[in-house]
C-alpha cells in the first residue's frame, strides 16, 4: 500500500517530469539571471526585498525556524534518560543490589542500545529501548529496572530537560537586560512621551522607559530562578507511587545527576506537576511583557507616530506594496507570546481533569514552546541593540501635544495658590480653547490662562511668561523629577546602576548552575568509565 508520505513524493515525481522543456528553459534562464559575476545566488532568501533587501538576522530567522520545527519531546527528553540509566545502575551497584560485574554488563548494552537509538527513534522511548539493552546483553539487562517505574523516571527525565532549559532561557532574558540598558545608557537625555490608554500623558527619557523595561525583566529573572530551585529536586525512587522496599539510596541519585534536592514524598514524586506548571506560567507572564514590548515599539515605528524605526534586518516587507517595511520581528513576537500562553491554559486543563497521581492525561511543557520563548528573547534582543530612534520627532510631540499640563497645574498651584482641583479644571478649560484654536501647548499665553481663571474663580491671575513657558518645557519637566525612579537623568543614571548590578549577580548565579551541571555529568562519566 502506498502511504501518504510516498504518495506525496509520487506526486511531485510526476509533475515535474510534465514540465514542458520549453517551461524548464524558462526556468535554465531564471536562475541565470539570478547569479552574479562569481556565480553565486543573489536569491538566497527569496523574502529579503525591496526596501529591506538585505540580510535578515540569524535571531529574527530563529522566529521563523521554531514554527516549522520537527521537534519532538521525546528525542529532546531521550539524552537525560541515557544519564538517568547510568546513574540507576551505578547505585544499584553501589548499594549491592547488583554485582559490580552486573552493573558493568548494562553500562555496556546501554552503550549499545545508546548506538541504535542515534539511528533507530523508535528506540528513544522506554520500553523499546530496554528490550534493545536485553536483546544485547541477555535476561541481565532487566535487572537495571529494578526498585523503578517509568512513573519516576520520566518525572526526572522531565525535570532535567527543563532544568537545562530554563537556564538557556535566564541566559537569554539577561542578555536581552544587558541590551535594554545600554540603550537606556544611550538617551538618558532623549525626551519622549509616556502613553497612558494611548493617550499622550506626561514628558519622561527613552532612558526611563527602557529602565521600567528592565525593571520588569529583572522580576521576570527573580521567577525563574525561585522556580529554579523548585525544577531541581529529584523525584527518582518514587516508583510508581508508593516508593520500593529495595535499599535504594535517592540522595546518591539525586546527586549523580545533579539534583541538589529531593522530592521527598513519593506520592507528590509521581503526581506532582506544579512546577511544570509554574514553568509555563512563568513562561507565559514573561512573553506577555515581551509583547507588550513589541507592541509598544510596533506604535513607534508606524508612519503616524514615526519616533522609531526598525533595522532592516529585523524588517519584513510587502509582496505588493514596495513603500512597506513591516514589523515582521515585532509581529512574530507577539505571536509566540500567544503560544506559550496557550500552552499554559492546556496544561492546566489537563490538570483539572485528573485526580492527584500520576496520569497519563497531563500535559507536558512542548519543545517548540521553549523554543519559542527563545527565539522571540533573541529577536528583541537585536531589535533593541538595532533600534533607530528619532529623538527630533519625540521631543516635538513632547512639547507640541499637552503632555506638561500636568506641570501647568502644579504651576497654578505653586503660584496662584490654588488648589490642585481648581487648576487641573482650568488647565482643562485652557486646553479645550487651544484644541478649539488649533494651538499646540507651547502656544498656551498668560492671557488664555487668566480668562480661564476668571471665568471659573472670579479673580485675576497674571503668570510670568517665563515662569508659564518653563512650565511647558518638555526638558525642563523631565530635569524636575529627580525622586526615586523619576525620568530626570540623575534619578534613571541611578537606574541603570542599579541595574547592571543586579543583572551581574543574576549572571553570576545563572554561570553558577551551569558549571554544577556540567560537573556532575563529567562526574557520572567518569563513573561509568570505571566500570
Amino acid at each position: 500500500m502506498t502511504t501518504i508520505g510516498n504518495y506525496a513524493g509520487l506526486v511531485a515525481l510526476t509533475t515535474c517530469m510534465a514540465l514542458s522543456c520549453e517551461v524548464k528553459a524558462q526556468m535554465i534562464t531564471a536562475n541565470k539571471h539570478s547569479m552574479d559575476t562569481a556565480g553565486n545566488s543573489r536569491l538566497q532568501d527569496a523574502s529579503r526585498m525591496g526596501r529591506t533587501a538585505g540580510a535578515k538576522a540569524a535571531a529574527f530567522q530563529e522566529l521563523y525556524d521554531y514554527e516549522v520545527s520537527t521537534k519532538n519531546l521525546n528525542d529532546e527528553i531521550f539524552p537525560y534518560q541515557q544519564l538517568l540509566h547510568k546513574a540507576y545502575v551505578i547505585m544499584l551497584a553501589e548499594q549491592k543490589i547488583i554485582t559490580a560485574q552486573e552493573a558493568k554488563t548494562i553500562l555496556g548494552g546501554l552503550a549499545t542500545a545508546d548506538q541504535q537509538a542515534a539511528a533507530n527513534p523508535a528506540l528513544r522511548v522506554y520500553l523499546p529501548y530496554e528490550a534493545a539493552v536485553i536483546k544485547a546483553i541477555g535476561s541481565v539487562g532487566g535487572k537495571m529496572h529494578t526498585g523503578r517505574s517509568r512513573n519516576d523516571m520520566d518525572n526526572t527525565t522531565h525535570r532535567m530537560y527543563l532544568r537545562d532549559q530554563l537556564l538557556r532561557i535566564m541566559e537569554a532574558v539577561a542578555d536581552l537586560r544587558s541590551a535594554v540598558v545600554a540603550k537606556a545608557a544611550e538617551h538618558k537625555e532623549t525626551v519622549m512621551v509616556v502613553y497612558t490608554h494611548r493617550k499622550e500623558a506626561q514628558p519622561i527619557t527613552l532612558a526611563h522607559y527602557l529602565t521600567g523595561i528592565d525593571e520588569s525583566l529583572a522580576k521576570c529573572l527573580d521567577r525563574y530562578q525561585e522556580l529554579y530551585a523548585r525544577i531541581d529536586q529529584c523525584p527518582l525512587g518514587s516508583g510508581a507511587s508508593g516508593g520500593t522496599s529495595w535499599p535504594i539510596n535517592r540522595q546518591r541519585l539525586g546527586d549523580l545527576l545533579g539534583f541538589k534536592g529531593l522530592v521527598n514524598n513519593t506520592i507528590e514524586g509521581a503526581a506532582g506537576w506544579d512546577h511544570i506548571t509554574e514553568m509555563a506560567a512563568d513562561n507565559s507572564i514573561y512573553m506577555s511583557n515581551l509583547s507588550r514590548l513589541a507592541s509598544e515599539i510596533q506604535l513607534w515605528s508606524t508612519d503616524e507616530y514615526n519616533v522609531a524605526e526598525l533595522d532592516n534586518s529585523f524588517a519584513g516587507i510587502s509582496s505588493m506594496m514596495p513603500q512597506k517595511k513591516n514589523p515582521d520581528a515585532l509581529e512574530r513576537t507577539r505571536k509566540a507570546a500567544a503560544l506559550t500562553a496557550g500552552q499554559l491554559a492546556g496544561i492546566l486543563t489537563s490538570l483539572n481533569g485528573i485526580e492527584y497521581q500520576h496520569s497519563g492525561v497531563r500535559l507536558m511543557i512542548e519543545p517548540k514552546s521553549l523554543d519559542a520563548v527563545l527565539a522571540a528573547t533573541h529577536t528583541m534582543t537585536g531589535v533593541v541593540r538595532t533600534l533607530q530612534v528619532r529623538k527630533e520627532t519625540m521631543l516635538k510631540y513632547a512639547r507640541e501635544n499637552y503632555s506638561t499640563m500636568t506641570d501647568l497645574a502644579d504651576l497654578l498651584v505653586q503660584y496662584g495658590h490654588l488648589d490642585f482641583r481648581d487648576a487641573h479644571e482650568i488647565v482643562a478649560a485652557v486646553i479645550t480653547k487651544a484644541l478649539d484654536e488649533h494651538l499646540t501647548a507651547s502656544q498656551i499665553t498668560p492671557a488664555m490662562i487668566n480668562a480661564a481663571i476668571e471665568k471659573k474663580l472670579g479673580r485675576k491671575l497674571m503668570i510670568p511668561v517665563a515662569r508659564l513657558a518653563d512650565a511647558l518645557d518638555p526638558q525642563r519637566s523631565v530635569q524636575r523629577k529627580t525622586g526615586t525612579g523619576m525620568p530626570a537623568p540623575v534619578a534613571v543614571e541611578q537606574m541603570i546602576v542599579s541595574g547592571q548590578k543586579n543583572l551581574t549577580a543574576q549572571t553570576q548565579w545563572l554561570k553558577t548552575q551551569q558549571a554544577y551541571l556540567a560537573a556532575a555529568v563529567e562526574q557520572l562519566q567518569m563513573l561509568v568509565g570505571k566500570y
